[in-house]
């Protein structure tokens, strides 16, 4: 079980737990809604939270954190059973805190290379201490703690484990090294670099809807769903503009797409024999439902007018 946290502030982007559930919750991305300990309004977690902070006087700045536990693909977990380990995990590390438990299963950067999203769990833990009044603090016998107790129970469950801090043989604390590769573990400064390489550009790439990986998987010519997908828009795009009575649905499907509509209106995608959807706007703000449908009205629009003087599409 992979034990990762963050911390939020009064200097960061998220300066509340109000401000951070909106990302956690957002797009109805949270399976099953939010679940709580030592919260009495359960729909509105993240008020209450705020509340309590203000009601303490804390010193620092520090607001909040949250912990993503995310177990191995080979596990297998249910959104459920990740419910179920990221609230015994937290009662017994962190029992006098107000707490949220959020399961998400959208991954994108194993979504970005075609493969199966995990279900995961955010636990977002408030800063004040329920029992002493004061801040919650993380020293390293803490971390360690609740690293391995993580470990533990996945073990006991007959899952994956990382490495233990503690060396139960020897007694003693043994050091990590880290099992990110070489290349995620450069200093800072140098993955900066590389992202402002000229041959990558980040800002064009976004209004594409292109990621990192999508970028380099294309340099070693190898093709992403997503990649896939937006390639037959685009010539299902053209192709209903040569062809007035032809439908979207009926045009990618020739190209082996089918279309869902999403709750908000939008148009989601799926290869077939995929289990992956993808928002249009996702892949690419061009590809979202509205703009998509404009660039084929205009498209026509100018077909027609070109026919109408006398000229061909094709002069």
């Amino acid at each position: 079980m992979i034990v990762k946290c963050q911390t939020f502030k009064t200097t960061t982007f998220y300066k509340s737990a109000t401000q951070r559930s909106g990302y956690l919750e957002r797009e109805g991305r949270a399976i099953g809604g939010a679940t709580t300990q030592n919260i009495v309004d359960n729909d509105r977690w993240y008020a209450e939270m705020d509340k309590t902070t203000e009601r303490y006087s804390l010193r620092g700045c520090v607001i909040g954190r949250e912990f993503i536990l995310s177990p191995s693909p080979e596990d297998a977990a249910t959104p459920e059973q990740m419910r179920d380990f990221a609230h015994q995990w937290l009662a017994e590390c962190f029992p006098n805190s107000e707490a949220a438990v959020i399961i998400h299963a959208d991954n994108k950067e194993r979504m970005g290379r075609g493969e199966e999203p995990i279900a995961h769990a955010h636990v977002y833990v408030n800063a004040p201490d329920l029992e002493t009044g004061r801040k919650t603090t993380l020293d390293n016998t803490r971390v360690r703690f609740i690293h391995d107790r993580a470990q533990d129970m996945s073990r006991e469950r007959g899952w994956s484990e990382q490495e233990k801090y503690y060396d139960l043989d020897k007694g003693e604390v043994r050091t990590i090294k880290s099992k990110r590769a070489e290349h995620d573990r450069r200093p800072k400064w140098q993955r900066l670099q590389e992202r402002a390489n000229p041959e990558y550009d980040a800002s064009k790439a976004k209004r594409a809807g292109i990621t990192r990986d999508e970028y380099e998987q294309a340099r070693q010519g190898r093709s992403f769903e997503k990649t896939y997908i937006r390639r037959s828009l685009k010539e299902a795009k053209e192709q209903m503009i040569a062809d007035p009575s032809l439908k979207l649905a009926d045009a990618m499907k020739q190209r082996g797409v089918t279309i869902e509509k999403a709750k908000d209106g939008d148009l989601k995608f799926r290869r077939e024999g995929s289990k992956l959807s993808f928002k249009g706007s996702t892949i690419g703000a061009q590809y979202g439902r509205d703009a998509l449908e404009s660039a084929i009205r205009e498209g026509r629009s100018a077909a027609a007018r070109q026919i109408s003087s006398g000229r061909g599409i094709a002069d």
